[in-house]
């Protein structure tokens, strides 16, 4: 397994957990199969299996590598520039390029923690895109083969240097939203997707277990962040998920808080992207 966690009950905040690296070895070869689309693949080497045989249509490599990499070509002169505000402009536009890479990888991580933590669940895979909206994650736990959906859970993921703002900001507001409804038939076209291609269920089976599906009943909020040692107080990270009791109601099991410890998230971001690509360009020399 690439990860384990830490679990404590912040009761009546939330649950909490902290992930810790034990097989980085594990974690890139999951994290360039779940790139290239195949998260059942990526599932196999999770579980200590090898992948089974894929197919790699088109320039999927080209594409997953791209996506793990930081376009400067356009703005290199810029960034070199003796004006200062040419130069400001091409920094901001660099390092809104670096959180959009590292967004999507943290993105990736949380699905590759979420699949041990939760191995039952249906979980959505990743976004293709750095910058698509929506959902950053959806977990689906249905009680058996002719049962009820008995958990939906809605993922935040923030690759942030400052997770406590980011989090009492726009992730509570987020959260706001969605239990108000604002987001529901958003929930409903990813929750369906999720039976449609995951489940084994008939599709007039899919249809019974949406039409008995009530969100306030089986709704949970999983909000997981990256952090670094400066992001902590004398309490360690608890105080950045402040208040999460305040926005997702219910008892505690219904609002999960992780986060993923490094001594500095950009760096160790970089370096993990760095060797996903290289994993990445592996495979296809191996195909």
């Amino acid at each position: 397994m690439p990860f384990t966690f830490q679990k404590a009950d912040l009761s009546p905040t939330c649950n909490f957990s902290q992930w810790a690296l034990i097989d980085e070895g594990r974690l890139v070869r999951t994290l360039a199969w779940l790139y290239l689309r195949k998260p059942k693949h990526a599932a196999q080497i999770i579980n200590q299996l090898e992948p089974s045989k894929a197919g790699f249509p088109g320039k999927v490599f080209e594409n997953a590598i791209s996506l793990l990499s930081i376009r400067l070509s356009d703005i290199a002169s810029n960034l070199s520039s003796t004006d200062p505000e040419e130069k400001k402009t091409a920094n901001n536009k660099k390092n809104k390029r670096i959180e959009q890479r590292d967004g999507l990888l943290f993105q990736h991580l949380s699905w590759v923690a979420a699949s041990i933590d939760m191995p039952t669940a249906l979980a959505t895979p990743p976004h293709v895109r750095r910058a698509d909206k929506g959902f950053d994650g959806l977990l689906v736990s249905i009680e058996d083969a002719y049962g009820a959906i008995s958990r939906v859970v809605l993922c935040e993921d923030k690759a942030s240097i400052n997770p406590k703002n980011l989090v009492q900001g726009s992730v509570w507001t987020e959260i706001d939203g969605i239990v108000k409804g604002d987001k529901d038939l958003e929930l409903l076209d990813a929750i369906t997707a999720i039976l449609r291609e995951q489940s084994d269920l008939e599709g007039d089976k899919q249809e019974e277990l949406l039409e008995a599906l009530i969100y306030e009943q089986t709704r949970a909020f999983r909000v997981a962040v990256t952090v670094m040692p400066a992001n902590a107080d004398a309490g360690g990270y608890q105080h950045i998920f402040k208040d999460f009791e305040k926005h997702a109601f219910g008892a505690d099991t219904v609002r999960l808080a992780e986060i993923l410890p490094s001594d500095n998230t950009r760096a160790f971001l970089k370096a993990l992207a760095r060797k996903v690509r290289r994993e990445i360009k592996r495979i296809a020399e191996n195909v």
